[in-house]
């Protein structure tokens, strides 16, 4: 069994992306596999915000150097699903139909992209007496803003986003579940990979079988 690995110092500095920070982002590195997401920060990332794709955050670790530690983009979407209410006898007899059926949506915060740099990947940091990878104290801190943004900001009810295999696990491991029967994401580029989701708050569904 490998022995974990552990960092001292992480003091996370959450900043919007910005013209001043383009010095660190062609230096961010998430690991040969990810270089889709290091293109992402270096080339798209200002144009995404600038068109209303989703905004950067840049997740510094304030060391006596300062590192880029990780980044996230965050976008609103919309989970849709199909409520499906099964007929009585009478009714299914006047309509032709078994079920009564109406696509709704599940109001939802996307992060589109998730990163953490090769130096903070598998990397464990003890805080308040718990012990957690760099990784989960990250995605802790996107979950906590979310929840702050729904009293605050803007109502939603879910975090939804999708997963590369490698990550599967992680999420669960962080709360998220795979998406429901019903549920219908939106289609977008990610399409090959697994969505999940996490509640925030109640939601209330029907699906008859």
């Amino acid at each position: 069994m490998s022995k974990k690995k552990y960092i001292e110092t992480f003091i996370p500095d959450v900043k919007v992306l910005e013209q001043k920070h383009q010095g660190y982002l062609s230096g961010f590195d998430a690991g040969k596999d990810f270089k889709n997401f290091n293109d992402f920060l270096s080339e798209d990332a200002f144009e995404y915000s600038k068109n209303g794709n989703g905004v950067t955050y840049l997740v510094f670790n304030l060391l006596e150097k300062i590192e880029l530690a990780a980044y996230y983009t965050l976008a609103v979407t919309s989970i849709p699903y199909i409520d499906r209410i099964r007929l009585d006898e009478e009714e299914a007899k006047e309509t032709g139909k078994e079920f009564d059926e109406q696509i709704c949506g599940i109001a939802a915060l996307e992060i589109k992209m998730f990163a953490v740099s090769r130096k903070y990947q598998d990397v464990f940091y003890v805080y308040g007496g718990e012990e957690k990878p760099v990784s989960a104290w990250i995605l802790q801190d996107i979950i906590d803003k979310c929840n702050t943004m729904i009293y605050k900001v803007v109502g939603f009810k879910a975090i939804f986003l999708h997963s590369v295999p490698t990550a599967e696990e992680f999420y669960k491991k962080n709360q998220f579940k795979n998406i429901e029967a019903n549920m219908m994401p939106l289609h977008c580029i990610d399409n090959d990979l697994t969505p999940m989701y996490l509640p925030l708050r109640p939601i209330h569904m029907i699906y008859d079988k």
